[in-house]
């Protein structure tokens, strides 16, 4: 039995390779849609409120079973769609529910003062500049050592950079710890999720000196690889910051040993304004460099050898050798998520040449998607993730429509006997044309992520990147690879000078498009549908072919309109266990902390799509402000009262209680009254408040749903069983 498809003749026993191959316009890109289906499946698992039973993860079972045995086949192409179809939804639900349970760890459940003793895995560098330490093989004193943490991040406040304990060291230290943060307000980043899937069960500080104790043997072979290559990318990242001056070592550090301890925070943010941040995060585009050049360099001395070996063992001999010097650079730069997702990317792309097949595909894209999935699958709530794939598959897809375009033209000027010039002037038109072509489509494929999850856009951040980015490919990478092979020979140094130089022309393009008027806009907080719509709508328009490709541009263009007429944001935001307040103003959020929990005001600023620092916010209009008080009233009459005092007066509190007023006292102990009361068991119980003038009423949202239980945000204990939060 045989099938007639678009002139081509289907075998009814077609394997799934041939029915992703099969040349009719939609069904021959259906398999495209693999992935993308595992990754609903993934979705679909995160978004539970609560845990699934994990026998629902046997779904997976028949229709895969129906697909690899053949049984799928006997009820033709129909059937084989929907059995792969279901084995990808399914599968990825049963993936995230298998990771879940794999990554689970004890969770510190309240703040506690202890000395904390482990062994230094990473070190970093905390937001205000102080080294931080990630611990393993943790002992927590006073805590039993079956809830004690398996991985536990303490800033050293009274350290500084230069002598911090280095990896593989082993440490004892009086630190407070607490459980991983907690949203800022309901439905912002959830730093929970990230820190249950690694493992880490505490962060915390130390405002004393870290004693360093002897070390514990490894606890295996690949447990002393990698403290070893710990150790050497410290060594490496030291010895670029005093080989290169000021800030050009310290992206050097970043760039080849993936330590951004050394980056000031004014050259952080002039990147992130630029829009050359990722410049600095190890993925596709440095791992991409790396190997291409390993590549090129491969190929062109196999090409000068006197006893030249064929075209196609050389290119497979250069593919291996680029394959290995990726992976060497993975584990060297400390294989971050971003990191590995770029290795396997280019990882496909080699095992293609080395099975003589396109090295970059939509085919190779969509595994190499699979794969990482498979391997993480909570990635697929990343920025990271979204943004790289997003990028790659718009660069895929367009160039292969510029290559069908091309090839067209050829055609028609072979038919009319024109040929095409091919003088420098031309060539390097093609250059920058092709580089602006690439620019426009990997930023504005990306675009729309980086502003739904940084709210913010970079009006000349594709300027910046036409100017930044040929200096990586031309002049740092290249030198980079030339600084690695002569060093062991002491010879780093020129190629240093050069890698030093091509990095001051970025920094002074970041800086200079940063000080620009304009150069960085804030964007609101959108709704969750504008991030499925931009995703699935995108990938329609590259995955689909024929004019119905139209209807993901128009997925695109709705999203983009429910981003603009989304939800109001709240009139008042409380900080969890009530450390700030702010409360929308007619000059935008006013906040009754100039400098407290700089982390929350910032976060909130930037969803309300507000330019100003805390320091402008909280000398704005609507709130009033007094000395461990601030009071302000609602658009609807209601009043806010807030006491962040130790210890409020028991009359006080009285006289605030009053009808139609929100009262959140910090440090207070359970009250009843008229008013709406949150003390210290409420705010610890609740976590993060959001609270909407709703007519005359009041709609409030707690970050701690009562109605959502996961394992990295439980839900919340009831009233007088939770632990002050001071």
């Amino acid at each position: 039995m045989g099938q007639e498809r678009a002139g081509h003749k289907v075998p009814a026993r077609a394997g799934l390779a041939d029915f992703s191959v099969v040349p009719a316009g939609g069904v021959r890109r259906m398999a495209l849609w693999l992935p993308v289906l595992m990754g609903i499946g993934i979705w679909a698992y995160f978004a539970l409120d609560r845990e699934p039973d994990p026998r629902w993860c046997w779904l997976a079972a028949p229709p895969l079973a129906a697909l690899l045995s053949g049984t799928a086949r006997q009820g033709g192409m129909a059937a084989m769609a929907a059995a792969a179809a279901l084995s990808a939804l399914s599968g990825g639900f049963a993936l995230a529910v298998w990771s879940t349970q794999r990554a689970a760890a004890p969770v510190l459940p309240a703040p506690v003062q202890e000395t904390v003793e482990g062994r230094v895995r990473e070190l970093t560098r905390a937001r205000s500049g102080a080294p931080r330490v990630l611990l393993d093989d943790v002992t927590v004193y006073g805590l039993d050592p079956g809830a004690t943490p398996v991985r536990v991040r303490v800033t050293l406040l009274a350290a500084d950079r230069d002598h911090a304990p280095r990896p593989g060291t082993r440490i004892r230290v009086f630190a407070r710890l607490s459980p991983p943060g907690e949203p800022v307000e309901p439905g912002a980043f959830d730093f929970r999720l990230r820190a249950y899937f690694d493992r880490i069960g505490a962060v915390g500080y130390a405002r004393g000196p870290a004693l360093t104790i002897e070390s514990r043997a490894a606890a295996g072979p690949l447990d002393r690889a990698a403290m070893w290559l710990a150790e050497r990318r410290v060594r490496i990242s030291d010895a670029l910051v005093a080989a290169l001056p000021g800030r050009q070592g310290a992206f050097a550090a970043a760039l080849v040993a993936g330590d951004r301890s050394h980056i000031a925070e004014a050259d952080n943010e002039s990147l992130r304004i630029s829009s050359l941040a990722h410049l600095l995060s190890i993925s596709g585009l440095h791992i991409g460099l790396l190997t291409g050049l390993v590549y090129a360099a491969v190929r062109l001395v196999l090409a000068t050898l006197p006893r030249r070996i064929s075209g196609v063992r050389a290119r497979k001999a250069a593919a291996l050798l680029a394959l290995a010097a990726g992976a060497g650079y993975l584990a060297l730069s400390g294989a971050e998520v971003a990191t590995r997702r770029a290795f396997v990317m280019a990882a496909v792309a080699f095992t293609a040449v080395l099975l003589d097949r396109p090295a970059i595909t939509l085919r190779g894209l969509a595994f190499a998607a699979a794969v990482v999935l498979a391997i993480r699958p909570v990635s697929l709530l990343d920025a990271g993730f979204q943004m790289s794939f997003a990028a790659t598959a718009a660069l895929v897809g367009g160039y292969e429509g510029l290559r069908r375009w091309r090839q067209a033209r050829r055609a028609e000027g072979a038919a009319d006997g024109r040929r095409a010039g091919r003088g420098i002037g031309r060539r390097a038109g093609l250059y920058l044309a092709g580089l602006l072509f690439t620019s426009l489509l990997a930023g504005g494929a990306t675009a729309p992520y980086a502003a739904y999850h940084f709210n913010r856009v970079s009006p000349y951040g594709l300027a910046a990147n036409l100017a930044a980015v040929p200096a990586m490919g031309a002049v740092i990478a290249p030198a980079a690879v030339a600084a690695g092979l002569l060093a062991p020979a002491g010879l780093a140094g020129p190629p240093l000078h050069v890698m030093g130089a091509g990095i001051e022309f970025v920094m002074q393009v970041s800086d200079t498009v940063a000080a620009l008027p304009g150069a960085s806009r804030p964007v609101r907080e959108a709704p969750g549908v504008v991030l499925g719509l931009v995703t699935l709508g995108g990938l329609w328009l590259v995955l689909w072919q024929g004019r119905v490709r139209i209807a993901g541009a128009a997925a695109v263009v709705a999203a983009l309109g429910l981003w603009d007429g989304g939800p109001p944001r709240p009139d008042v935001l409380v900080a969890p266990g009530g450390r700030l307040v702010g409360v929308m103003g007619p000059e935008g959020r006013a906040l009754d902390h100039a400098r407290a929990q700089s982390f929350a005001a910032e976060s909130w600023l930037r969803r309300d799509g507000d330019g100003a620092t805390q320091k402008d916010a909280a000398a704005r209009t609507g709130l009033t402000r007094g000395k461990g008080w601030a009071a302000a009233v609602l658009s609807n009459g209601w009043r806010l009262e807030v006491r962040h005092d130790r210890q409020p007066p028991a009359d006080v509190l009285a006289k605030l209680c009053r009808p139609r007023t929100v009262l959140v006292v910090r440090h207070g102990a359970p009250q009843a009254g008229p008013c709406r009361y949150f003390g210290r068991d409420d705010l610890a119980r609740m976590g993060a408040l959001a609270i909407w003038a709703d007519g005359d009423g009041l709609r409030l949202e707690a970050a701690r749903d009562p109605g959502r239980d996961r394992p990295w945000s439980p839900a919340p204990v009831e009233a007088g069983d939770a632990t002050d939060p001071e």
